[in-house]
């Protein structure tokens, strides 16, 4: 009866424990954010290696895990249905089949990144294929968009994940022409300056918790950024902007007056035409009666910081950095926080409201945004 016994509960362990794998193989779920992958113009890639540019085609792909679960991606196919020859057709490898790697290499994916926590959210995945030798690899982007790359994600559990890019523009009127990324970022000066962030070489201390190295422009989302040339700031022409997400302190600080926060987003022109983005607002909300809101600072398009009254013209599918400067007038927070919370809703573009532009040549746009994270500590703002 004892061995019996013993020889039970060790098929009741070993049942209880293959059931647990298999809740959390069906919790596993990824999903490729818009615009599923972008081109690299970064020729060095921190922790992975250098050689974007010159010796890789380098592709950062953004990826949620809307999961119970962390995931673990062991292998990525890459399967090109465009014109022969073009991307991982025929003769090129067909599909490509891309592995984890610690140093940058063709035909590989960084796997330091390789691995996406539970709710996670705009993850970046960078992988290289080969720009040089005989099988030169560049993935088919036809304008207008239409899917030709099918990439498939293959986790540690077995399971697959599916995406086509480029993604297919849908266009539904000009109130749907302004389309987030959902890649978001952060900076302040004053009181509290970003550059003084530990993860950027700064002394850090009380409100300053980002550990995220920096990078000049452009970084990837889980690097901080440094953006040169903006004119108009109070304090130099230089803004370092860090993950989207701040303390209690520094938010304080903004309201108070004291800091100016400044939060860039990614948007894309999904139109067919070209527009010119020289006005718009942010509000992100907690409560209904706790708001950030902020209006259109300037654009950072190809390297160049304009304001918002000279901004560019932005060509179809085209992507830019609308950053917007935080209004403490209008800033509240009537619900002091006890723990920590995320201010949540979207920002809006346009190519103003003269009497040229009130006719036909009018456009204005929504801008989808990730979220603003407010920290709150049992110590007021000490990490």
């Amino acid at each position: 009866m004892v061995f019996v016994s013993k020889q039970y509960d060790q098929y009741q362990q070993i049942v209880k424990q293959v059931y647990r794998f298999d809740l959390q193989s069906l919790s596993e779920h990824l999903v490729v954010n818009s615009p599923g992958l972008s081109l690299l113009t970064s020729t060095s890639i921190p922790g992975w290696g250098s050689g974007c540019t010159n010796t890789y085609n380098c592709y950062n792909m953004s990826i949620s895990n809307l999961g119970s679960a962390g995931v673990q991606i062991v292998r990525i196919y890459v399967n090109s249905t465009g014109p022969a020859g073009s991307g991982c057709s025929q003769p090129n490898p067909q599909p490509c089949i891309l592995n984890p790697s610690t140093a940058i290499s063709a035909y590989a994916f960084n796997q330091a990144n390789a691995f996406i926590n539970p709710g996670e959210t705009n993850h970046q995945l960078i992988f290289a294929l080969p720009l040089t030798g005989s099988n030169v690899v560049t993935l088919p982007d036809p304008n207008p968009a239409i899917p030709e790359n099918t990439i498939l994600l293959i986790t540690s559990r077995g399971n697959v994940f599916s995406s086509q890019w480029p993604f297919q523009l849908q266009i539904f009127g000009q109130s749907s022409s302004a389309f987030s990324t959902g890649i978001m970022k952060v900076a302040y000066q004053g009181s509290y300056n970003s550059a003084n962030e530990p993860g950027l070489g700064g002394s850090g201390g009380s409100g300053y918790c980002h550990e995220e190295p920096l990078e000049n422009y452009p970084a990837a989302s889980n690097y901080a950024e440094k953006l040169t040339g903006i004119s108009g700031l109070a304090s130099g022409s230089t803004l370092y902007f860090v993950t989207p997400w701040i303390t209690l302190t520094i938010l304080e600080s903004a309201i108070d007056g004291d800091t100016t926060l400044y939060i860039y987003v990614i948007v894309i022109n999904t139109q067919t035409f070209a527009y010119t983005p020289s006005a718009g607002s942010l509000d992100l909300t907690w409560y209904s009666a706790d708001h950030v809101t902020g209006t259109l600072y300037g654009v950072y398009y190809d390297g160049q910081f304009y304001t918002a009254a000279n901004a560019p013209s932005i060509p179809s599918r085209a992507s830019y950095y609308a950053i917007y400067e935080m209004n403490t007038g209008t800033m509240k927070l009537d619900n002091d926080p006890t723990q920590s919370v995320m201010f949540w809703g979207d920002a809006s573009i346009n190519n103003g409201a003269g009497s040229t532009n009130e006719g036909g040549t009018y456009f204005s746009g929504t801008v989808l945004l990730p979220g603003l994270w407010i920290r709150v500590t049992s110590n007021q703002g000490n990490c």
